[in-house]
């Protein structure tokens, strides 16, 4: 699928409808959670609300395009406000757990077109309007379960790091304020990891490293795991 142009093009196109859902969905959990919490600075900046122009970020975006993966701009928050150890972890985790549930309902929903003859599948999109709606439920489905997974990675700047600050910070706070003061060069050498990894490997490097997050949850929902064109977050 990654070699043939047409599926890459109309793979990215449904990417832009999951992408609208998937990134607001998440960084709307974040500010519920951050709300419940103690902190009604996302409400009071009124960013509480589903519109995608207050979360899109430009990098985020681009990365959903270019590695299936994704991120937006965050609610702002004031995190003294939020009650202690465990509401610091809900806030981090409640993101991508928001893209958890809707990567549920979306695969469900896929299950259920996929009975009544659906598929996912370039030639099943002229064929039918099932095949379309099974196209679009896969991609936000795919997406939404991505971003969960990548999310969850313990990298400076995304929700499995700031549970790692929520456990750890008072025991090793000079590690984390490096690590943070230097994450622009932690996502250089993580990238050029990825990509430099993957061509000399022959395998997706970020894939290998999402799987452990994606694959049970595709599984348990879908019955299988699935990629999408430029990812396979699939161990075999």
């Amino acid at each position: 699928m990654i070699g043939d142009p047409l599926v890459f093009l109309v793979s990215s196109i449904f990417l832009i409808p999951a992408a609208l859902l998937a990134i607001p969905v998440h960084e709307l959990g974040h500010g519920y959670a951050a709300l419940a919490e103690g902190d009604p600075t996302p409400r009071n900046r009124g960013f509480l609300r589903p519109d995608p122009r207050l979360y899109i970020e430009p990098y985020g975006l681009l990365a959903v395009f270019l590695a299936n993966v994704g991120w937006g701009a965050p609610a702002p928050i004031n995190e003294y406000r939020l009650r202690g150890l465990w509401g610091k972890i809900a806030y981090a985790l409640a993101g991508p757990v928001a893209n958890l549930i809707l990567a549920a309902i979306a695969g469900i929903a896929l299950r259920q077109t996929l009975a009544a003859g659906g598929l996912f599948r370039v030639d099943s999109i002229i064929q039918s309007p099932l095949g379309y709606a099974s196209f679009v439920l896969y991609a936000i489905f795919f997406l939404n379960l991505s971003m969960f997974a990548f999310n969850l990675l313990p990298l400076p700047g995304l929700d499995g790091w700031r549970v790692l600050e929520a456990l750890f910070m008072r025991r090793n706070p000079r590690f984390f304020f490096n690590a943070n003061t230097r994450r622009r060069e932690i996502w250089m050498v993580s990238i050029l990891v990825v990509f430099v990894g993957s061509f000399f490997a022959h395998v997706s490097i970020l894939g290998i490293v999402m799987a452990p997050f994606f694959q049970p949850f595709s599984t348990l929902i879908f019955g299988t795991c699935i990629g999408y064109p430029a990812l396979l977050p699939c161990l075999r």
